[in-house]
């Protein structure tokens, strides 16, 4: 280790309380030092860090893994955490979070002369926190008048207008850089919100107000998770960049995803929206109380017991086919209570009972026809429902809709497995491979015994895997 600098304590340690005075050795560290990531990989999968003492004057190579490791190693921090321990097992639990990028500062506290330090918190860069807990909407300074999620501008980038760089990896394509994949690509123009402030644009930031009235966090990849408790107007006890700012925009509780998934609580506009990635399918309950749902491809719907329809006003359905089929002994009653029954066919009226008919009418009963025959030659029979036998199902084999969904573990599900990434192992090997779950079996339970009125034991192969 090559070292140039001296063995001075943090500033401001009484020498009562230095403990470096007593101790022997080349490096004595106590207290609390500034420092810079070097690298971030742990062969032990235990979140240390290596670290740069800012002005300690360590003169280290970084372009090799092993060079790295020549600089303090960090232990990290955290806010909650534990661990039980059992005779068998160890449950453990706490808060994880990615580690600070490599070239973040960060605070590390040396304890008793111990030879690891302890990173407290991460401080970040001034001017540069824009990005935090969302990319905020602005315009952008690869388009013309155009606005859309954003990134901070490098220091060494002169920006007009506060126009900004677009958050997408398009930004940094042409860079030669490892971390192309911890840019967020938060491209919410293909599922049409791109310039929606409500549902699609977002300014929760920190460097919106001062003091930041958002609360959140998010990931290198782009996941964010936001509470926002809206704006504030400038004043003595709030600045905001835009003196004519107007109060309780952007008051909002957001999950989304790097790919634009999320479920938005609006508080302003009053509005619960959920979206899908894509924006091929979303639904959104309003203030007023509507409920609108839209999907690009099908709905299904499948209840075990009765479903339920109470509507005040129009029930409309307009489709290119509507089929309806009654399985019970109850069949089918269709009744108007104050207004007439009207049934209009472009082609063919065809009506078929395999027992008796009848028409009874309180008034007159009238047939207009071209030709009227009673009794011959034979009337064509009426078209039946054609059932589908749906081969992923356990329950309901057979219906004449195309998809009926079931209690997990459903079948139908088009989504394939994934592999399960495993945890580092707990010996010095650290080793472990990802299972393949579309080929484990399925143990769990089918669905409930209410419904199926037995016990189904089952050894099938996952439903969800590849099919």
């Amino acid at each position: 280790m090559k070292y140039s600098g001296n063995n001075d304590t943090s500033i401001g340690v009484p020498t009562a309380y230095d403990k470096t005075q007593g101790a022997s050795g080349v490096m004595k560290l106590s207290g609390l030092y500034i420092c810079k990531v070097i690298d971030i990989v742990d062969d032990r999968y235990e979140g240390f860090l290596y670290v740069e003492i800012i002005g300690q004057g360590y003169l280290g190579e970084t372009t090799s893994a092993e060079a790295r490791k020549e600089y303090f190693r960090v232990r990290r921090s955290s806010p909650y955490g534990g661990s039980y321990q059992f005779a068998n097992a160890t449950n453990t639990y706490g808060f994880v979070s990615h580690p600070p990028a490599p070239g973040c500062q960060v605070l590390v506290a040396f304890a008793n002369n111990s030879d690891t330090g302890i990173m407290i918190g991460v401080l970040p860069d001034t001017t540069r926190n824009a990005s935090m807990p969302t990319n905020p909407g602005a315009f952008v300074d690869s388009e013309k008048d155009a606005v859309g999620p954003s990134l901070d501008p490098s220091v060494q980038k002169t920006t007009e207008n506060n126009k900004r760089p677009r958050a997408t990896t398009d930004t940094i394509k042409n860079e030669s850089t490892e971390y192309k994949d911890k840019v967020s690509d938060t491209e919410i123009t293909k599922q049409g919100v791109g310039i929606d402030s409500i549902r699609g644009l977002s300014s929760s930031s920190q460097r919106r107000e001062s003091p930041t009235n958002v609360f959140g966090f998010n990931t290198p990849g782009g996941h964010q998770f936001v509470m926002d408790d809206g704006t504030l107007p400038n004043s003595d006890t709030c600045l905001t960049p835009d003196k004519e700012r107007k109060a309780g925009l952007s008051n909002l509780f957001r999950m989304r995803s790097a790919g634009g998934a999320q479920i938005l609580m609006h508080d302003g506009t009053g509005i619960v929206y959920i979206m899908n990635q894509n924006g091929s399918s979303w639904i959104q309950m309003g203030s007023d109380g509507k409920i609108d749902i839209y999907s690009e491809g099908d709905i299904s719907v499948h209840t075990e017991n009765d479903y339920n329809l109470q509507v005040g006003g129009d029930f409309v359905v307009d489709a290119d086919t509507i089929s309806m089929k009654a399985r019970g002994d109850g069949g089918i009653t269709l009744e108007a209570t104050a207004g007439e029954l009207n049934v209009h066919a472009q082609k063919d009226f065809k009506l078929t009972t395999d027992l008796n008919g009848n028409i009874k009418c309180a008034g007159s009963f009238t047939n207009t026809a071209a030709i009227i025959d009673l009794n011959g030659p034979e009337a064509v029979a009426a078209t039946k429902t054609v059932a589908n036998n749906l081969t992923v199902n356990k329950i309901v084999k057979q219906s004449i809709a195309g998809r009926v969904p079931e209690a997990e573990p459903w079948g139908g599900h088009d989504e394939e497995q994934e592999f399960l990434p495993q945890v580092a192992s707990p010996d010095s090997n650290f080793t472990a491979q990802d299972i393949d779950m579309s080929k484990i079996f399925n143990n769990q339970a089918p669905a409930p015994d209410k419904v199926t009125n037995e016990k189904t034991k089952s050894n099938s192969v996952n439903p969800r895997g590849p099919r």
